[in-house]
């Protein structure tokens, strides 16, 4: 077995355009048709290249569903941290956390967030420890913080780690019925979050 110390999470500065390409091909046809259907065949051909060529930038399909889902949750992490840059009030540090996500999953013709959560199951357990390493480290640290500061205030309805599960199934759930384009906002939104959340 694989130590998830030996497992180095890629840096998107490492990523060549060709590895860039290949990865968002791989992301789409992953979303549209799941990682267990789709074959190296499909994401070489999309590409347009030779199903041998795809393994001179990944070893397996494994390793390009590792890579999406790793930068994701690298890109995820920063942007939790720049949202609450400058943020002491909890409350306000959680709220803009739950627009950062729903930014996330919402974005507009980007399916990596769906994958992340879709295909989570797909990835081996190594990898899986890996990721989960990389997403504790910044982006959930973010949220231990901002839910920790509304416990200590009293403003929680329920426990730290149970509320975040909630809200991370609540929001994930949003992609089933939400739409953007709609009357209510992200900010909207991000605050019918707070209000079932935190206390009046």
């Amino acid at each position: 077995m694989t130590a998830v110390a030996e497992i180095q999470a890629p840096e998107a500065l490492e990523i060549s355009p060709a590895k860039e390409r290949l990865l968002r091909v791989a992301i789409d046809l992953f979303y549209e048709k799941g990682f267990e259907r789709t074959t190296v065949r499909d994401i070489a051909a999309r590409a347009g290249i030779l199903s041998g060529s795809l393994f001179h930038h990944f070893k397996s399909k494994q390793e390009i569903l590792y890579t999406a889902m790793a930068l994701t949750t690298r890109s995820m992490g920063e942007s939790a941290e720049a949202a609450v840059q400058g943020i002491d009030d909890p409350v306000e540090q959680l709220r803009a956390l739950v627009v950062c996500e729903l930014n996330s999953i919402h974005r507009e013709s980007e399916h990596a967030a769906y994958v992340l959560v879709d295909e989570w199951r797909s990835l081996d357990s190594e990898h899986r420890e890996a990721v989960l390493a990389l997403r504790d480290s910044s982006y959930e640290r973010c949220w231990d913080v901002a839910l920790e500061g509304c416990k200590a205030r009293g403003l929680l309805k329920t426990d730290a780690k149970i509320a975040r599960q909630f809200i991370r199934g609540a929001l994930a759930w949003t992609r089933n019925w939400y739409r953007p384009e709609g009357e209510l906002t992200i900010a909207g939104l991000a605050d019918e979050v707070l209000q079932s959340f935190l206390k009046n």
